[in-house]
């Protein structure tokens, strides 16, 4: 676990600062990431005061605290009769060179003296997760600039109570904000891929006597102005450190969304990285799945936007599963026309063309996909895929079918990301999560 640093940059003088500096002296406010934060910066304040304080001179403190954490550094500096604006400008400086290093944030005064002028230092106020971590590399980050109009941080306002699929949009710590949650182009994408996955399975139902020939959609999150919900969150993880990590590096991504206090269980999440990724689209087990703008080499083509979507949402809700006929580590044994072949290249797909296997089948001890309640209409008999995926069957509230539990998925595996040891989720006690052995 990373080590969490505070910086500081300290002046010692004979004399408090002059208040005409208003370029640089502004107090500042709200809470810390964590607690282990504010005790280090409290630590750092207190050391630092008494021994200016058994000098007898006066003591400045400068800090930046954000969402990000804070790190440590502290600077001594000989000053004459007064605090001049050198001095102020000399400390800002020294505090915001190492700010842009770890928190990218601004630097502002802590405490004078004896006296905490940073306002409301004794509140948690600016924590996004919901458990206690040490992981910072998947805790969310934002810079300043990042807020932008129309941009949500969160998860808005739920239009439905109903299962949804809600779009997360990510960019490295050091990517360019593209703007694709705010200018239409994630959205458009989504749209494409719905329209395409409608065609799809109408195509497939047609031997379906649940659907007879008509065609199914996600159920998308909406805004209340009818709009996609999208999510913007920045990885707390640079190009050049993702680049010399191994696959997937722990699954920053489906951690960071999770962290970043995505984990309704009645929502599967698509997060879609605008940027360059090193292999394919791929899914994290239920309910994350991750798209990028440009994969191993290829970038994202509209024409192929709907298959990476339908692909990878049917792995995240747990498919296609272990007790289907044809299944091969999570896919279909068939060729490239199948569209959860492992040989597929985003075009010419056929979902499950016999419907013997993982869609519009008839055998009632395994999952048939289209009876997922992540699709509109929906079937008469639907599954949760976060009952099956994540708990015991004795807690099934949703899913009425009769599968055979025990051969839901490959022994020793489990495509429930909840039920990871590096994942912490508020609820995982209280729903009972499992991890499958």
């Amino acid at each position: 676990m990373k080590k969490i640093f505070i910086i500081i940059s300290v002046l010692l003088s004979f004399f408090l600062f002059n208040s005409a500096y208003a370029e640089v002296n502004q107090p500042g406010k709200g809470g810390f990431p964590d607690e282990k934060c504010k005790e280090s910066t409290l630590k750092n304040y207190k050391k630092n005061f008494e021994q200016a304080k058994s000098e007898g001179k006066n003591f400045l403190m400068y800090a930046s605290i954000n969402e990000t954490g804070c790190a440590s550094h502290n600077t001594y500096t000989k000053v004459g009769k007064e605090i001049s604006k050198k001095n102020h400008k000399y400390a800002y400086k020294k505090c915001k060179k190492k700010a842009k290093e770890i928190t990218q944030g601004d630097c502002f005064i802590f405490a004078i003296n004896n006296k905490i002028v940073w306002e409301n230092y004794e509140e948690i106020l600016v924590v996004k997760m919901k458990y206690d971590t040490d992981d910072l590399e998947s805790m969310p980050f934002f810079l300043e600039e990042d807020k932008k109009p129309g941009r949500f941080f969160e998860d808005q306002p739920d239009i439905s109570n109903d299962f949804q699929v809600h779009v997360v949009y990510t960019l490295y710590k050091d990517s360019k904000d593209k703007e694709g949650d705010i200018n239409g182009k994630v959205e458009e994408l989504m749209r494409i891929a719905d329209d395409w996955i409608y065609k799809t399975t109408k195509k497939s139902n047609k031997k379906s006597n649940t659907f007879n020939g008509e065609g199914q959609r996600l159920k998308w999150d909406l805004r209340e102005d009818g709009k996609l919900d999208i999510s913007f969150l920045r990885l707390n993880f640079t190009k050049k450190k993702f680049r010399g990590c191994k696959w997937s590096c722990g699954n920053i991504f489906g951690k960071s969304i999770v962290h970043g206090g995505f984990n309704d269980p009645k929502k599967i999440y698509v997060n879609f990285g605008d940027f360059a990724y090193k292999d394919w689209a791929y899914a994290a087990g239920y309910p994350i799945f991750n798209i990028f703008s440009k994969m191993a080499g290829n970038p994202l083509r509209k024409s192929e936007v709907g298959y990476f979507i339908l692909h990878e949402i049917l792995h995240s809700m747990g498919g296609i599963n272990y007790c289907s006929p044809n299944y091969n580590t999570g896919h279909n044994t068939r060729g490239t026309s199948d569209l959860m072949s492992t040989n597929g290249d985003g075009t010419n797909h056929t979902l499950d063309p016999k419907n013997d296997d993982y869609w519009g089948h008839s055998n009632k001890t395994c999952p048939d996909l289209q009876d997922s309640v992540f699709f509109t209409p929906t079937s008469d008999t639907p599954f949760s895929p976060f009952e099956v995926t994540c708990l015991p069957k004795e807690k099934w509230k949703v899913t009425k079918h009769d599968y055979d539990e025990n051969n839901l998925f490959e022994p020793g595996d489990s495509d429930c990301f909840y039920s990871r040891t590096d994942v912490k989720v508020p609820w995982e006690k209280e729903l009972g999560v499992i991890q499958r052995n």
